[in-house]
């Protein structure tokens, strides 16, 4: 990007994120003179929830990467073929709880904390969540758990990651799955082009700004985490979170630069969108999977079939009724299309 095109950008998402934040400003007022107490207040959290621990779901272990640590969950046993889980914003392995426990008979199952995220190791730099280093981090990974190539699922942001491998590090993997996460290019595109989108992902304006979002999202003891996953506008099904699993991702959420580290995802990739594929690229070779919950709260369903456009090999299934945290709100079904396509 040239640099006056580098100005433009700045200019265009720090005056939208703006227009956001003054709606946001004057909610929160509302709020802290209606109930300032219940705005205010943090529960401390000094040791994780059990169910963080529960057996079941693997074993915690860290692998050491060119200059981070990442934690991960594995299940299963070591020889079998690899599926790699890579999880969203805003969350960690723990979103992957129901595949890990699903596919451990068949597959040496591993969830990681990407980048930033519960206890891999976060650095506060907007630049090293670019999509680019997050994909180099995904390379060194799969060979440093002792495989040459895996199965690559990634949910949100996630999905970004498993496109980006997929893209520019095909034999890295055999297939993809990827959920609620349209191909890079595609989304770019569409954001510029339907309204509808455009308004959904106000966050992504808001989250660009400085201190603010951090502030908010933290608020009324992290609020936005009970709303985000059993909201009207973005929730799952009722009974698919329960309340222990609430408090697990606020309890991880909850560490110093936790919310900073995941917010930077979205800062970095916007100040510095990936240049998509060319005019004469080659397809995706490996074959992709899509699994897409049809009551997505941020994203268009329209971008799941647009995505094919970019693959050689692309299947598609619509998960009706579920909302954008799929593979949780319907673990069953989700399982079921999985292995279907792994056949």
């Amino acid at each position: 990007m040239s640099a006056p095109a580098k100005v433009l950008n700045f200019l265009f998402l720090y005056g939208i994120g703006l227009f956001w934040a003054f709606f946001v400003v004057l909610r929160t007022l509302w709020i802290i003179v209606r109930k300032p107490r219940k705005f205010f207040y943090q529960k401390k959290r000094d040791t994780p929830p059990a169910c963080l621990n529960d057996e079941s779901s693997g074993t915690h272990n860290f692998v050491r990467l060119e200059g981070i640590r990442v934690h991960y969950v594995a299940s299963g046993e070591h020889g079998k073929p690899l599926m790699l889980l890579l999880h969203g914003f805003p969350e960690f392995w723990y979103s992957w709880r129901h595949q890990l426990r699903e596919f451990s008979k068949d597959y040496r199952v591993i969830a990681i904390d990407t980048r930033g995220y519960g206890e891999t190791d976060r650095s506060l730099a907007v630049d090293d969540y670019r999509i680019s280093n997050l994909t180099e981090d995904i390379k060194q990974l799969i060979p440093a758990l002792g495989y040459q190539s895996c199965i690559l699922v990634g949910h949100d942001w996630g999905g970004a990651m498993a496109w980006s491998v997929a893209t520019k590090y095909p034999a890295l993997v055999d297939k993809v799955i990827i959920m609620n996460c349209p191909h890079l290019s595609v989304f770019a595109r569409y954001l510029r082009t339907h309204w509808k989108q455009f308004l959904k992902s106000w966050y992504m304006f808001f989250v660009n700004l400085p201190y603010l979002p951090e502030f908010i999202f933290r608020s009324g003891d992290m609020k936005m985490i009970e709303n985000t996953f059993c909201g009207k506008a973005m929730g799952a099904k009722p009974g698919a979170f329960t309340p222990d699993d609430i408090e697990a991702f606020k309890y991880m959420l909850g560490q110093p630069g936790a919310f900073t580290a995941g917010m930077n995802y979205i800062r970095a990739n916007l100040r510095h969108p990936q240049k998509g594929p060319g005019k004469y690229s080659e397809p995706i070779s490996r074959p992709i999977l899509m699994l897409w919950g049809t009551k997505d709260g941020a994203l268009e369903s329209e971008m799941a079939a647009l995505s094919g456009k970019y693959c050689s090999d692309f299947t598609l299934k619509y998960v009706e009724g579920a909302s954008h945290w799929v593979q949780q709100d319907e673990p069953e079904i989700v399982n079921q299309y999985m292995r279907e396509f792994l056949k």
